[in-house]
């Protein structure tokens, strides 16, 4: 079974083609920036450039949409908590108060988060997780954090595929899941068996990875494909940080 950070992560675009050393640098460098963002010509200018990041691995603008529209219930908070918390000089909308310098900070905080999650989609959308992982190895990730996040990379979709499994098998006995305290024990049992067999299956894989000699190191033939090309998009990504950095805290802020 693919799993679903890899449905779109081959296709061809200028940001699949992108050498993953240099994106995951690259990309890093640009987070911390729009993470320290103070103000909204800047924090604007982030999320629509991390929204075009978007656009440029030519994701399915439908499969975009939902997973943006899922962050927002995330995002929205601070949109509707801030302007109605802060004690600065009031904004009176009818009978509603609201604080002026609240209503900046939420659209700062909205916007920069806002950035920080598209650039996070563009970077896991767009980049093989064995790709991804051993960029990680080639800059020195600790080898400990390389093998776990491998092996559950590996073994989420298989123990997603369990649960549907013991979720079939309910329903075709006629369980459904309702909220009375009938229900309790039969989830109880289903989530005792879940971790029971994933203790097993933890147990098979332990002794298969020793058997062959896996210390934690991933190998692959396919080499990173450098080249000037990646230099000049790894340039531009880490010059658009520099331009927002400058725009936020030069002479005229």
């Amino acid at each position: 079974m693919q799993a679903e950070v890899e449905r779109f992560a081959r296709r061809a675009s200028p940001l699949q083609a992108w050498d993953a050393r240099g994106k995951v640098v690259s990309l890093a460098v640009l987070t911390l920036v729009l993470a320290s963002l103070d103000g909204l010509p800047a924090a604007t200018l982030g999320a629509v450039g991390a929204l075009g990041l978007l656009v440029c691995g030519r994701l399915p603008l439908r499969f975009l949409a939902r997973r943006l529209v899922a962050a927002q219930a995330f995002l929205l908070p601070c949109l509707l908590v801030l302007p109605l918390t802060f004690t600065a000089e009031p904004l009176w909308i009818g009978r509603l108060r609201l604080s002026g310098e609240g209503l900046r900070v939420a659209a700062l905080f909205y916007l920069r988060a806002l950035a920080l999650v598209a650039v996070a989609m563009a970077l896991v959308y767009s980049t093989p997780m064995l790709n991804l992982l051993r960029a990680l190895q080639e800059l020195r990730l600790p080898r400990i954090v390389v093998a776990l996040a491998l092996l559950t990379h590996r073994y989420l979709s298989t123990l997603a595929g369990e649960f549907s499994r013991m979720r079939w098998a309910l329903a075709t006995r006629g369980f459904s899941p309702r909220p009375r305290p009938a229900a309790w024990r039969p989830l109880a049992n289903v989530v005792g068996v879940a971790l029971v067999r994933s203790l097993e299956r933890t147990e098979r894989l332990q002794h298969a990875t020793r058997s062959r000699g896996f210390t934690g190191q991933i190998h692959a033939l396919q080499r990173f494909p450098g080249g000037p090309a990646n230099w000049l998009k790894s340039a531009a990504c880490l010059g658009a940080a520099a331009g927002l950095w400058l725009l936020d805290r030069g002479p005229g802020t």
